[in-house]
């Protein structure tokens, strides 16, 4: 090896030496800055905290001082404090718990899920919750006192309407009746043979009369009878079904005292209480869905029949009506249904979860995800929203068509950060 060989041989590796520390010097001091920046994140953090627990502190310290507020209105001050600081505690727990993540690199990006906007449908309802009642439904219960006699029926029997059901004891009556009866056959034969003659211009006046007077108050004793006899039997008053049956035989049953429950299912009403704010967006006539907690299968559409014209002074509410066929009987009397009134319906809105909009001082946001240098990159968008049904809310502004909207991991990211885009 000739002397310029070596020279350049020595100057390259010298060259390579000092690249490496200068490398070396620029990797330490990146991780040096990068630690700084992550110890000051961290003290701030903390002196966030003890900044908003003492703010707090002072507006307590504020309200019991200031005489024109409430003692009442200073013990709930002295609770929302203390859930502030709840709160606060809270939130630098969840910030300290993300200063642990391992930072998102190249092969370490943070996975989100994320839904394209599109145009869609949505709609929005009033919820109701109705109870149900038989149209035909009754609680009978003899018009005289007296002991039963019989029961004609059982538990689950269907019957016709005017069969008999159950028969009080009569015995008493019926002998009255029976007495009754052979008394006005006499009264009647001496009174159309006195008529015969009375025509004829034979005979007394006063006998005609008085036979006449002796049949027509007999005849109305008798109609009392029987109709004290009809009165000790209880009968159906339309076709359905026994549904239980409350005495036995040989029990004292009375007006006032039900016997018999009595039900028609082919006809139900469903009466449901709303709020009278809803007043001017419900209409007669207008059709809604009905649904049962215990029949997830079965979902109704009926107009409602009709709407109270007052509103109860108590609860601000007014009545809507419901009435629907029922021929299968599978929806019972009391149970419970969920009316959906549809207020509002829009085909080309921009729905997103509720669940995905976030807030803080400035106001509701959203992340979305954006491509640059081809990367994804999460972005913070300020939006206006709506109405909002169930786990879905329409956004009026700050959202079009296209964007890409963080579903799942929208609260492990920050504005900035590069994510992986999963299914």
């Amino acid at each position: 090896m000739n002397y310029t060989t070596s020279y350049k041989t020595k100057t390259m590796k010298k060259g390579i030496i000092v690249l490496a520390v200068i490398l070396s010097s620029c990797t330490a001091s990146t991780d040096k800055n990068l630690n700084d920046l992550i110890s000051k994140r961290d003290s701030l953090q903390k002196v966030q905290y003890k900044m908003e627990k003492e703010l707090n502190h002072i507006d307590l310290q504020i309200a019991e001082l200031d005489t024109s507020i409430h003692a009442d209105d200073q013990k709930v001050m002295k609770k929302i404090t203390m859930q502030k600081n709840r709160v606060a505690a809270t939130h630098l727990k969840i910030k300290s718990l993300e200063n642990k993540m391992t930072p998102a690199g190249a092969d370490n990006l943070i996975p989100v899920s994320v839904k394209e906007i599109l145009q869609e449908e949505f709609n929005h309802y009033i919820i109701a919750y109705g109870k149900v009642e038989a149209d035909n439904y009754a609680l009978i219960s003899p018009e005289m006192g007296g002991q039963i006699k019989a029961i004609h029926v059982k538990e689950g029997q269907q019957v016709a309407k005017g069969q008999l059901l159950v028969s009080l004891n009569t015995d008493a009556v019926q002998k009255q009746i029976e007495g009754l009866r052979s008394s006005l056959e006499l009264a009647h034969s001496t009174f159309e043979k006195l008529d015969t003659l009375w025509q004829q211009g034979i005979g007394s006046e006063i006998q005609y009369l008085g036979a006449k007077s002796q049949k027509e108050t007999l005849e109305a004793q008798l109609e009392s009878l029987e109709a004290q006899q009809r009165m000790a039997q209880i009968r159906a008053p339309f076709q359905g079904t026994v549904d239980k049956i409350f005495q036995k035989k040989g029990e004292i049953a009375g007006p006032g005292f039900p016997v018999v429950e009595f039900v028609n299912l082919n006809k139900i009403t469903i009466k449901a209480d709303v709020s009278e704010k809803f007043l001017g967006m419900i209409k007669k006539g207008q059709v809604v869905n009905l649904a049962f907690g215990s029949l997830p299968d079965l979902s109704i559409e009926t107009p409602i029949r009709r709407l109270s014209s007052v509103i109860n002074n108590a609860s601000r509410t007014f009545e809507i009506e419901l009435s629907i066929d029922n021929r299968n009987e599978l929806i019972k009397p009391n149970m419970v249904s969920t009316i959906q009134i549809k207020d509002f319906t829009a085909d080309d809105a921009i729905v997103i979860p509720s669940l995905v909009i976030r807030k803080d001082i400035t106001g509701n946001y959203v992340y979305v995800v954006q491509n640059e240098d081809m990367k994804h990159i999460v972005k913070k968008r300020y939006v206006e929203s709506a109405l909002s049904y169930e786990d879905n809310t329409m956004i009026t502004e700050g959202l079009k068509i296209g964007d890409k909207v963080i579903v799942a991991g929208y609260h492990l990211v920050s504005s900035g950060v590069p994510v992986k885009i999963i299914q």
